[in-house]
């Protein structure tokens, strides 16, 4: 069994490493409003270098797309990973990714939909707590701002647990 890693909360004016580990962004006006939200919650944020990257419907080629996953758990001025969206694909990275470095740069990894297929696969390599929470293309409502807010930036033990 392999230990449980648990990542440390974020802090406003940390850095949000932005990926598009399916599909791309389509529009530069979806990845700007994206930037500028995480932004208005006090983050930074590093956007991937394929995020606009078009190979078919994907943002990159698998080995491109895991690079770019690859290089946020690498980078230490990186806080969090969030999917920029879903789509078809994410679970193509899987085979390319370094889960020795994964694990020992433990880092809040965030989205849903696709994207269920790494946090799953990392967590069962790594240990890692992954979160199944909303994507930065999604809409934030107060409810959904509320949650990620309770969850990424002031964990705590639920009751009863």
């Amino acid at each position: 069994m392999t230990t449980i890693l648990n990542p440390n909360a974020l802090a406003p004016g940390q850095t949000i490493g932005l990926l598009a580990p399916s599909s791309p962004a389509s529009e530069d006006d979806q990845l700007h409003m994206a930037l500028e939200m995480l932004e208005s919650l006090g983050f930074r944020v590093k956007a991937g270098a394929h995020i606009y990257r078009r190979y078919g419907y994907l943002a990159g080629s698998d080995a491109e797309r895991a690079a770019d996953l690859n290089d946020m758990f690498a980078d230490e001025r990186v806080d969090a990973i969030m999917a920029f969206r879903g789509g078809y694909g994410a679970s193509r990275l899987l085979p390319y990714l370094d889960y020795g470095m994964i694990r020992r740069n433990p880092k809040i990894l965030l989205g849903y939909s696709d994207i269920t297929a790494l946090l799953n696969g990392i967590h069962s390599q790594t240990g890692l707590v992954t979160f199944h929470g909303p994507i930065a293309d999604g809409n934030f409502s107060d409810y959904t701002l509320a949650e990620f807010k309770k969850v990424l930036m002031t964990p705590s033990a639920p009751v009863g647990i």
